[in-house]
């Protein structure tokens, strides 16, 4: 075959249907060795025949296919040569270069995946250096698996939940899972893994698993949990059957411990260098929920010094969360601290339910949610959450049969306050 430049060739080989493999042999006998095929412009000759017409030619593009993944063209000079292309009204030519992109995406995620597998692998290596004798950990492996990451996800939590402990492996993996789906898909989903599980025994392992997990990131995951997930399930009547016992109590004890330790960690101010490094998300605008203005003194005062059986208005779902809180609470508490307005958005929220005449799996949800907080307590938990009780619901959660006992309401109730004891003794003398 002899030509004169590529053009001729390209024309030559579609006049012969050549096979793209035919093509390729006679090309390379046909051209000088040493130039590269990118400094020929061989992408944007075959690029050029190829879509010459109103629609793409089959053929020629089968040559650009093969050169590509013979990888006698770069991906760089294939992406020049597309960007050249104008003519966005020949539909059936815009389909075909959105093919081989789509190629190029498939191609180059998978030598990423590898890349970034061999650079945890190095960087794995350096900081902690294999025992003796000891393999190192494969992280290529560690990576998410093909499947979709909510597949990935249950089926890792499904290994560990078999198993019974999560090990350094299947950390890893939650981690990048975590990292590629964020904190309220993450938590969300593994909630949802708690939330199937009808059996006591391995409820409460689930609880024991999604709380060392949720150690990846504490202070975001449990303001996600208390601040979107909960309020969404308490709120929603359609999702109460899921709050029924035993998974109902199980997601209570695994809040309340979540609570407890973001709270006394918070206030210790300990992360983790994980933690410190990961982008904080808002999780919700509660500025709305707890005005923070110049007026806010006066208010309080006006609050602290009224009776607490004056204002109905305290016992109504819909009052403001400044009129609720506890004494102990407003004195002491920032309320610009993200955590505490969340739990304090929270208690309202069981407050309002408590003071609800509608019963439900919801109702039981909140009663093993401050039996869970007792037992902590008692138990001598550093950091109480109680304390974003408002004082108006200890009146409400002595009507409940668990709850209505005296060292139940001594535990919620601050009696360092007179308005705290004077509501301990009307709630122990209802009793």
């Amino acid at each position: 075959m002899k030509v004169v430049n590529l053009k001729q060739a390209i024309l030559q080989a579609w006049k012969e249907r050549w096979s793209d493999y035919q093509w390729a042999i006679n090309i390379k006998k046909n051209f000088p060795k040493g130039a590269t095929w990118d400094y020929l412009n061989l992408a944007e000759a075959l690029m050029e025949q190829a879509m010459i017409g109103p629609s793409p030619n089959p053929l020629i593009l089968s040559y650009l296919k093969y050169a590509i993944s013979s990888q006698m063209v770069s991906y760089s000079s294939v992406l020049t040569a597309i960007s050249k292309f104008d003519d966005f009204s020949r539909e059936l030519c815009v389909k075909s270069l959105l093919e081989i992109m789509d190629m190029f995406c498939h191609r180059l995620s998978s030598i990423m995946e590898h890349m970034c597998a061999d650079v945890f692998q190095q960087t794995a290596a350096t900081l902690r250096p294999p025992m003796e004798g000891q393999e190192p950990i494969p992280y290529r492996n560690l990576l998410p698996a093909k499947d979709p990451i909510h597949v990935a996800l249950s089926k890792q939590f499904q290994t560990v939940l078999r198993k019974g402990w999560v090990d350094s492996r299947a950390l890893h993996l939650f981690e990048s899972l975590l990292n590629m789906g964020g904190v309220f898909w993450f938590t969300n989903n593994l909630v949802k893994e708690l939330l199937k599980e009808t059996r006591q025994e391995w409820a409460n392992r689930v609880v024991e698993l999604l709380y060392s997990i949720f150690c990846l990131d504490t202070q975001q995951i449990t303001l996600t949990l208390l601040g979107t997930i909960l309020p969404n399930l308490l709120t929603d009547s359609a999702h109460w059957h899921s709050l029924a016992d035993p998974p109902g109590k199980a997601l209570a004890k695994l809040c309340v411990w979540c609570a407890l330790s973001s709270y006394s960690s918070h206030h210790k101010g300990s992360f983790s260098a994980r933690q410190r490094k990961r982008q904080r998300e808002d999780i919700e605008d509660y500025n709305s929920l707890f005005p923070l203005d110049d007026t806010q003194p006066s208010k309080l005062m006006r609050l602290l010094s009224s009776n607490e059986d004056e204002p109905v208005a305290l016992s109504s779902p819909d009052r403001s969360m400044s009129s609720s809180l506890s004494a102990s609470q407003l004195h002491t508490v920032n309320m610009r601290d993200p955590l505490n307005r969340v739990l304090a958005n929270l208690f309202l929220l069981i407050s309002s339910i408590v003071g609800s005449k509608m019963a439900g799996p919801h109702t039981l949800f909140v009663q093993s949610f401050m039996e869970e907080c007792v037992d902590c307590l008692e138990q001598g938990s550093r950091g109480s959450i109680l304390q974003f009780m408002p004082f108006t619901m200890v009146s409400e959660l002595v009507k409940l049969p668990a709850l209505s006992k005296p060292r139940v309401v001594l535990a919620i109730t601050d009696l360092t306050l007179p308005l705290g004891r004077r509501v301990a003794a009307k709630a122990i003398s209802a009793l």
